[in-house]
């Protein structure tokens, strides 16, 4: 009579290959195919009645252990994985579900015990070694559980259960990109059912945790002012997450402080054509256009960045710094006024009104705002730059003459306020 061979990831069922009496052969056959099906109760039945016709079938023992396994029966389960052993003491799959259903109740020294001893005895089951792997990873030996899940896909390279869970071991270790190759790994090779799905989500949740890792990682180089090297990390973090607004803020605003306006330019366009409403994105872009020496362009930006945001206080002194340049007092008086009243306490917004009021000759308004920026300023260079500025206009308005203003662009180091990471 021919023989059934169903093998599973750790509930090995293998055909008897010699039975005492032709009726066991009948049921054995017969229980594995019910396993096949997943019909356990019948096959616990006709596993039962082969054991009681051959009491030495030590592979009915094994797959009623596999049955009982499969229904949460942890404790039958191992005990015919036992008795199965005591019948044949060298059958390592015995040894190795043993250990299996010992991690599912908990038993995790026992677990580590049993599997330990079944990859000695079966030293190239990558089955075997991966379950191994996995109790070692719970149990917090890292090293270990590392090198055997490492040692289960060079025995296996299509092992999606070893892959899938070196990536969460990786995760652990918070190597992020280790951890997405090995997912990714496990996703090509196509073998994952109903895994599938939800294995895909967590790629998708990891590349995501990974750049925002990446993007405190550059943020910590650019304060430590390693510019150059924190555009590296997030250009890393861009090919992990092309469409992570904060990363292509950043490295656009990085471009932007070290003289790359159009680079800054090229990261605020994708930035916006991910995030049409984040009126931030299109200040920055203004002010990238700004020092391209683009001023209608500009404009148009901080325009749209008002509508959308219209407590924009930096977007309104930009605009009027622009409005300034132009010669459109009128506009850039109005736009500074703006700023400070949406944050009066910015003293770089009173300092540009001041201007404007000395090119309108309202010098007696200038002295109220750069006093008032003196107030409100607590760097020592700048106060005495202020202090020089307020003392200069007094002396113009006493004697009445008509104050020496600085252009616009003399002064913009001073005046324009930048966006901040």
């Amino acid at each position: 009579m021919s023989k059934f061979l169903l093998l599973l990831i750790l509930a090995v069922i293998i055909p008897m290959q010699a039975l005492a009496q032709e009726d066991a052969v009948d049921l054995y056959n017969r229980g594995v195919e019910e396993l096949k099906q997943d019909r356990l109760d019948a096959a616990i039945d006709s596993f039962t009645r082969a054991v009681q016709l051959d009491p030495l079938d030590h592979l009915s023992y094994n797959n009623r252990g596999v049955a009982y396994k499969r229904k949460g029966l942890f404790d039958k389960a191992i005990a015919d994985y036992s008795k199965a052993l005591e019948v044949k003491p060298d059958y390592y799959f015995a040894l190795a579900n043993r250990g299996t259903a010992r991690f599912k109740k908990g038993d995790l020294d026992g677990a580590l015990k049993d599997l330990s001893d079944a990859a000695k005895q079966g030293k190239k089951e990558s089955a075997i070694i991966t379950t191994l792997g996995i109790v070692r990873k719970e149990t917090g030996d890292l090293d270990q559980a590392l090198k055997d899940l490492k040692q289960a896909v060079s025995l296996a390279k299509k092992n999606t259960r070893a892959y899938i869970a070196l990536g969460e071991l990786y995760e652990l270790q918070k190597d992020y990109s280790k951890a997405l190759d090995s997912y990714t790994k496990a996703v090509e090779l196509g073998d994952l059912k109903e895994a599938g799905p939800q294995l895909k989500e967590k790629i998708g949740s990891l590349r995501k945790t990974y750049a925002m890792e990446l993007h405190q990682e550059g943020l910590k180089n650019y304060r430590e002012g390693n510019e150059k090297h924190a555009i590296t990390i997030w250009s890393a973090a861009l090919k992990i997450e092309p469409d992570f607004s904060p990363v292509l803020r950043d490295r656009g605003l990085t471009y932007h402080k070290i003289g790359k306006y159009k680079q800054a330019i090229d990261d605020f366009d994708t930035a916006i054509s991910k995030e049409p409403s984040n009126a931030e994105l299109y200040r920055v872009r203004a002010d990238a256009f700004y020092r391209l020496k683009q001023p209608d362009r500009a404009l148009a930006d901080y325009t749209q960045a008002l509508q959308l945001n219209s407590r924009d206080s930096i977007a309104y002194n930009n605009r009027g710094l622009v409005y300034h340049e132009q010669n459109d007092l009128n506009k850039a008086l109005e736009d500074y006024s703006k700023a400070i009243s949406t944050d009066p306490d910015n003293p770089v917004f009173f300092e540009n009104r001041a201007l404007v009021y000395l090119l309108k000759k309202q010098n007696q308004k200038a002295l109220e705002d750069y006093r008032e920026a003196l107030r409100l300023t607590n760097e020592e260079s700048r106060r005495t730059a202020l202090q020089q500025k307020i003392d200069s206009t007094a002396q113009e308005l006493e004697t009445e003459k008509s104050p020496t203003v600085p252009s616009p662009q003399e002064n913009s180091e001073n005046r324009v306020v930048p966006s901040q990471l």
